[in-house]
């Protein structure tokens, strides 16, 4: 039986390069996306790209992960197939790009919305060797390393509770720089290391993709290819990797508050 893996915001960007290799190494792959018509165009690309029997290996599924109905009904589709999961990638997310005064968009999406989506698949992932993969970004330490040693004890103690997390995240979010993406990412990494204590028969971990060429980046000067941005991810996925860690963008463990994306 092949490998399955859902990987949310997977038609576009890092999330359509990790589709492509996936399916190419012969995963069954799950293709989150937020509406049909952009999972139909990104599985065409893929055909055109590397044929239709590695697109066959791809099944878009509508998936809005700032979105509590969508969610619940991508996980009982799932379900009601019974689909076992090897792994979850919690890849979707908006930021740079996104605008001012859209700051609880973006919490809602890029830190509550891989919580929502971890607890609503978990009845779905394989209980005994799953996966849970949450893509942060270099922007998470950037922002972290300039903050008081309590709130740096609070991102980074697996005893914080998420009530509390949370309660940081928003009081932050009204000060803090880039609109509110580098905390963002920085609450899902200190959410990675809660679900390693709460999950303990799971391997979750957190990464940084990389700078990359993204719609979410474009302006900025970010200079490698979404293929690029997928070495830490591969690792995370299928090699030997410690829970609740957090890993740079060559896929080599990172301190929190150190940015790793050479």
């Amino acid at each position: 039986m092949s490998v399955r893996i859902l990987v949310t915001g997977g038609n576009s960007g890092i999330g359509l390069a990790l589709c492509k290799q996936l399916a190419a190494r012969g995963c069954r792959v799950f293709m989150g996306t937020r509406s049909k018509e952009r999972g139909a165009a990104a599985l065409s690309s893929i055909a055109d790209a590397l044929g239709a029997d590695v697109a066959a290996r791809i099944e878009p599924i509508q998936l809005d992960v700032a979105d509590d109905a969508s969610v619940q009904a991508a996980a009982a589709s799932l379900r009601s197939s019974n689909v076992v999961l090897y792994a979850l990638v919690n890849n979707a997310g908006i930021g740079l790009n996104s605008g001012p005064g859209h700051v609880e968009t973006l919490l809602n999406t890029n830190f509550v919305g891989p919580k929502r989506c971890s607890e609503a698949f978990l009845d779905v992932i394989d209980p005994d060797a799953g996966r849970i993969v949450n893509v942060s970004s270099g922007s998470a330490s950037m922002w972290l390393r300039g903050q008081s040693a309590e709130i740096k004890q609070i991102f980074t103690s697996a005893d914080t509770s998420w009530e509390l997390l949370a309660a940081t995240v928003q009081r932050e979010s009204g000060s803090a720089s880039m609109g509110g993406y580098g905390l963002s990412k920085a609450g899902l990494t200190a959410y990675t290391i809660q679900q390693a204590k709460k999950y303990p028969n799971l391997v979750c971990t957190s990464l940084s993709p990389g700078f990359i060429q993204t719609k979410m980046t474009a302006g900025f000067g970010a200079r490698l290819t979404p293929e690029q941005g997928t070495v830490s991810l591969l690792k995370c996925l299928f090699e030997d990797v410690v829970s609740g860690y957090y890993y740079g963008s060559d896929g080599l463990r990172s301190p929190l508050t150190v940015t790793r994306d050479p």
